[in-house]
């Protein structure tokens, strides 16, 4: 069956308590230090007493104190798939988690108030998200989502794009102007000169690139084809000619491809095996799952996230076997893309995400059958790192809860990042009276839940206790930060409940 592809019109948690009182004078220049490896965290400078690194069940954590100079992730194995799917809801770009989590909705500021996000694509390093509206082809960043940048303006006419797997080429469909019919066109990302790749008069569109040279276009007709046209001297060859739908995503290595439609009327979809040049397809799910806007690999490389105008938003294995619902179908719903697992990712030294020094770190990984990748990372500073100590209670691994107790002076600095974009959030500043901080983090996602941050001096810290599965703390506290970023104590307050799951609760 021929789909065409258009744009719509249109657990417990783990605690970790951080204390500065009473101080010094600053402790002057950093320095290097000698290299320490915890997992994935490596690290570079001298460290006061022994880490404290603590299995917990399906989180692994490591903490520290002394005069840091360096802290970088080094991904080890093969990375999980717990990170961003981007969905175009027309009204905005919508980021999730497989498990539904939401994690934000971006709406970039466009020139045109008539414009909608549709047709997601990730940069192969995350660091872009590139998008289509009516008026053209433009990005947004995790960094600042709210700019749009334009990379292929457009007065109108355009249809569909994909990214080459380096990121560094666009393929698009439109209708040029004085003509009737969609044509396919390629420029480079960076800029310069146009080459368009189709000339007839029939309908062509657009597919997913094979490489950085090779891409899937379908050309309508009586019965609609496919084939793989070399973009260097637009020579062809056919694919499997029981498709006719659009080739929509690529798996990681080239050798399985998904298709917008199916072979059969009774199926969803269909997904076209390729060896050298012998290709073979098999259908999907029943039609409930068809009508595919969009598709893409995971992180890891053994999953589809799929955008069917019937069922939503859904992941499956790369043979499809079972359908996992992501989100429901919406009115209007374009286009899927999944974040690639974080590379090497440098938190403290030159261009770190949370500085270039620090008096600690405490970081969060996720483990276990499945698990693998970086959840969350805290960073503080003091007037004297050399003085900063950081200790734990002894607690059953399985536990939901651990308390880390850091010691030093003053708080000039307090930073954490959480998965799936890092993007750092600053609570103290340099001028700031805070003496430290309650930094919970979740048991089961490693993700950091809430920052409480007080103002006390050494031995005189607040009180943690347990209350059922809840922990209740109190003292002068001068804010509470929870896992968005948003401060929701900007007075202050005396107590804060952090229940098993969700919000820190302010008395």
């Amino acid at each position: 069956m021929n789909i065409k592809l258009s744009l719509p019109v249109l657990a417990l948690g783990t605690i970790l308590l951080s204390g500065c009182g009473g101080g010094s004078s600053a402790s002057g220049e950093p320095t290097t230090g000698p290299i320490n490896s915890f997992g994935p965290i490596e690290t570079r400078g001298q460290i006061t007493g022994a880490p404290i690194v603590r299995d917990l069940g399906t989180i692994s954590t490591v903490a520290l104190a002394g005069v840091l100079t360096d802290a970088t992730y080094r991904p080890q194995g093969r990375q999980d798939n717990e990170t961003a799917i981007a969905i175009g809801n027309a009204g905005a770009l919508d980021i999730l988690l497989e498990s539904g989590e939401s994690v934000d909705s971006w709406r970039p500021v466009q020139s045109n108030p008539e414009d909608y996000y549709v047709y997601p694509v990730w940069s192969p390093d995350a660091s872009r998200l590139y998008y289509a509206t009516p008026t053209g082809i433009y990005y947004t960043t995790p960094a600042n989502p709210t700019v749009a940048t334009p990379v292929i303006p457009l007065a109108s006419g355009l249809l569909y794009f994909s990214l080459s797997p380096s990121g560094t080429r666009i393929a698009y469909t439109r209708v040029p102007v004085g003509e009737d019919d969609p044509e396919v066109f390629v420029r480079d990302v960076a800029g310069g000169a146009t080459k368009r790749v189709t000339t007839n008069t029939v309908s062509d569109t657009n597919g997913t690139w094979l490489d950085d040279n090779r891409l899937f276009i379908q050309t309508s007709g009586e019965t609609p084809t496919n084939r793989l046209v070399r973009y260097s001297d637009l020579t062809s060859t056919p694919y499997d000619s029981a498709v006719t739908s659009v080739v929509i995503a690529r798996s990681l290595d080239g050798t399985l491809f998904l298709n917008s439609g199916s072979m059969s009327e009774t199926a969803g979809f269909s997904t076209t095996q390729k060896a050298t040049s012998i290709y073979q397809t098999k259908d999907h799910f029943t039609v409930d799952y068809g009508n595919l806007g969009g598709a893409s690999p995971s992180p890891d490389g053994t999953r589809w996230a799929v955008q069917s105008t019937k069922a939503g938003v859904f992941t499956t294995e790369l043979a499809p076997v079972t359908p996992k619902s992501v989100v429901g179908a919406r009115p209007i719903q374009a286009g899927v893309s999944w974040q690639s697992a974080m590379g090497i990712t440098k938190f403290l030294g030159s261009g770190g995400k949370l500085g270039t020094s620090s008096a600690g770190l405490i970081a969060t990984r996720r483990t276990g059958a499945g698990r693998n990748g970086l959840s969350s990372f805290v960073t503080w500073d003091c007037e004297t790192r050399s003085t900063s100590t950081v200790s734990d209670d002894l607690t059953d691994p399985d536990a939901g809860s651990k308390t880390y107790t850091i010691e030093a002076d003053r708080l000039t600095a307090l930073k954490y990042a959480n998965r799936p974009f890092f993007g750092a959030v600053s609570v103290v500043s340099a001028s700031g009276t805070a003496n430290g901080a309650v930094v919970n983090v979740d048991g089961k996602s490693g993700v950091v839940t809430a920052i409480i941050v007080f103002q006390e001096t050494r031995g005189a810290k607040p009180t943690i206790r347990r209350e059922g599965d809840r922990k209740v703390i109190e003292g002068a506290i001068l804010s509470v930060w929870n896992a968005k970023g948003a401060n929701v104590a900007p007075e202050g307050t005396t107590r804060v409940t952090l229940p098993l799951h969700g919000e820190p609760e302010i008395r």
